[in-house]
């Protein structure tokens, strides 16, 4: 296993959090983004896409070697291109995790809503006592399994999900990030510098998950609070982006198993 001062060092780190607010008319650059993921708040699905797009060009950029900036916002056509794919590749990994966990609420309303028709229904009232806690019971152990069940599913997809998106994004098809046997030994090989990709990632949205709470007991601030959730979570993307395309670059670099085929 490589040393993770090899892939990613207390420089770099620094290099991650400051190219958003860096470069050629970042300003600019980072509204539109921001602007975008508060649309997509408001209307689902669409302006995601060209958001996805954008932080496809980061990943990009990261896993080419190049230099870390916020790209312009032109060829709204390969965005569009990218970001689905990129979005498609997420719901592939998240989905199960998804069905689980809404599927066990669904079980669980559906119950709740059935229980006045099995109420109608009963003939007898020692059918009441017996029926009606074991019904109640019955969603509500469905719920809490699905929940459990569901949150796991989606937190094992999400650990490979950065890698394998930076691969589909190296190699221009979405399908190669369903080529496990492609990427899958870098993840193993590269355990520690993934891990401390994710704490990085997972660090900063602590800080600023601790900064919501801490506005929340404020009267001026918290009403701002929702209004930051788009920028705020634009910024996430590009730093986890350049963190886990640098990864996946330097990891490849230092160690290419024989079935591994990335082309420079």
């Amino acid at each position: 296993m490589t040393r993770m001062s090899e892939v990613i060092t207390t420089r770099s780190i620094k290099s991650f959090l400051r190219f958003p607010v860096q470069g050629h008319d970042w300003q600019n650059r980072f509204i539109v983004g921001a602007a975008l993921s508060f649309a997509g708040l408001l209307v689902p699905i669409l302006p995601a896409i060209f958001v996805y797009g954008y932080v496809v060009r980061v990943t990009r950029q990261a896993v080419q070697g190049e230099e870390l900036k916020l790209p312009a916002w032109d060829d709204w056509g390969a965005l569009a291109r990218d970001g689905l794919r990129a979005m498609l590749v997420g719901v592939a990994y998240l989905l199960p995790g998804g069905l689980v966990f809404f599927g066990g609420m669904f079980v669980y309303v559906a119950t709740i809503l059935a229980i006045p028709l099995w109420l109608a229904a009963a003939s007898e009232p020692s059918d009441l006592l017996v029926s009606f806690p074991l019904l109640l019971m019955g969603g509500m152990t469905v719920l809490f399994l699905s929940v459990f069940v569901g949150i796991l599913l989606i937190l094992l997809g999400s650990i490979p999900l950065p890698l394998a998106t930076a691969h589909f994004v190296k190699q221009g098809e979405v399908m190669a990030a369903f080529r496990l046997r492609e990427w899958w030994p870098l993840l193993w090989q590269h355990k520690l510098d993934y891990l401390v990709a994710w704490v990085i990632v997972a660090g900063v949205a602590a800080v600023w998950y601790i900064a919501v709470m801490m506005a929340y007991y404020t009267v001026i601030l918290c009403w701002i609070v929702p209004f930051l959730a788009a920028p705020v979570g634009f910024y996430l993307s590009l730093v986890g982006a350049a963190v886990f395309g640098h990864t996946y670059r330097e990891s490849s670099l230092i160690t290419v198993p024989n079935n591994l085929k990335l082309s420079e």
